[in-house]
């Protein structure tokens, strides 16, 4: 645990020092490609350039720890491995148009689970953490799920990214049932929504591990429940997930699954 704490306070100083440099060119990137040609796939340099930054500061403390990143990559990951991982701006499509709803995520996993978290909207001042087994918190202050307990009172939200028929079969299996959803373009966000209570759940398809890596711990921690649509526990291979504050957790899984 004492290790824990070591890389809770890396992953705090990389994100607030990335957090300049996302201020900076925050609605206004120089540089905006598309990945694999794909319009819904935006990426700019200030992604690059933050990526690198966080990645250079973790070398610098753990050198023989591993990095996934999203725009970067990884090696090899092994059952044992510490795993950094990261998503330099979550909502970069946001982040380009000049929506304050993006952020930094960097989680350390160990042994194929989620032990730090770390989230960080600069433009908010909102840094939500978390420590395995220590609780949540948002700007130094606990943080916990809601206790709504009805699908039908429920607010909560829906992402997808590029596989749009699988999206509008998740919109209609989600959307009559809930009492409200919301659609933000931002993963990591939203689940740290799911955790401080300002959400009561939240799906999305079609997703990597660094969309995901911080939240799954920061829900867990505010005593909410993550799983794939079968109700399985995530791993870094997941593809789509759904998290609330466990209440309702079996009522989102009953219509879910029936997409997996």
């Amino acid at each position: 645990m004492q290790n824990n704490e070591k890389y809770l306070q890396t992953a705090v100083t990389a994100a607030k020092q990335a957090g300049v440099i996302f201020k900076k060119y925050f609605g206004k990137p120089k540089k905006v490609s598309l990945k694999e040609n794909n319009i819904r796939n935006a990426v700019t340099e200030v992604d690059l350039r933050i990526e690198k930054l966080i990645r250079k500061i973790i070398h610098k403390k753990f050198p023989d720890h591993k990095v996934i990143g999203e725009e970067f990559g990884s090696g090899q990951l092994l059952k044992n491995d510490v795993v950094w991982i990261i998503d330099p701006i979550d909502g970069t499509n946001n982040f380009i148009r000049g929506i304050p709803l993006c952020c930094i995520s960097i989680a350390v996993w160990q042994n194929g689970k989620p032990v730090i978290a770390v989230l960080y909207n600069p433009l908010t001042n909102q840094l939500f953490l978390a420590n395995a087994g220590k609780g949540a918190y948002l700007n130094g202050q606990k943080i916990h799920v809601t206790k709504v307990g009805r699908i039908d009172r429920a607010l909560g939200g829906i992402g997808w990214s590029l596989k749009l028929n699988r999206a509008e079969k998740m919109f209609a299996t989600i959307v009559p049932f809930v009492n409200k959803a919301r659609a933000l373009g931002t993963t990591a966000l939203q689940l740290a929504y799911v955790a401080s209570g300002i959400y009561d759940y939240y799906t999305v398809n079609d997703m990597h591990i660094w969309d995901v890596a911080a939240g799954i711990l920061l829900i867990e921690e505010a005593g909410g429940k993550v799983t794939d649509w079968q109700g399985k526990k995530p791993n870094y291979h997941v593809s789509e997930l759904v998290a609330s504050n466990g209440k309702i957790h079996s009522q989102l899984i009953q219509r879910l699954k029936k997409l997996a």
